[in-house]
């Protein structure tokens, strides 16, 4: 009779588990090592991968000359891209190229995520970093890294 009590005991659902899982413990272990490395080689391509680019390309004149937009003499200023780029953003959203909250004492990028999070009714604009600077404000902690390629005060 103990013979049998020892069957019904490997006839549950768990006795069967247990012998199905020792039957496949090859299969396991090929699965487990494939989940390793693509899990593994997913992290490395995440880390390697190029950031996304977070300044805005703005094309101020599509119809210019471009041998003449490459040699800097866009509009005649001899400053080249910086001062085209600058003037583009002012004419694209028509107010200027720093925003600050009136409520705040920082100065942002329009693309900054703080600078985003500034309710249309508390925007300041400034033409530029010297005027934001004499109305009594300060550069945001990541201005500098968020600036565009070039840029000098």
């Amino acid at each position: 009779m103990s013979t049998d009590n020892q069957n019904s005991i490997q006839l549950t659902w768990y006795g069967r588990l247990g012998d199905w899982a020792k039957q496949n413990q090859g299969d396991f272990a090929v699965v487990a090592g494939f989940l390793l490395v693509a899990l593994i080689s997913f992290g490395i391509g995440y880390l390697t991968a190029p950031g996304m680019a977070k300044n805005q390309l703005i094309i101020e004149n599509p119809q210019a000359d471009i041998s003449e937009t490459a040699a800097g003499n866009v509009g005649g200023t001899g400053d080249g891209a910086l001062v085209s780029g600058q003037a583009a953003l002012k004419q694209t959203n028509g107010k200027g190229l720093i925003v600050a909250s009136k409520n705040s004492k920082i100065y942002h990028w329009p693309w900054e995520a703080a600078a985003k999070k500034i309710k249309p009714e508390n925007e300041v604009w400034f033409a530029s970093e010297a005027e934001a600077q004499a109305s009594g404000r300060s550069r945001s902690a990541d201005f500098a890294k968020l600036a565009p390629a070039g840029y000098t005060k």
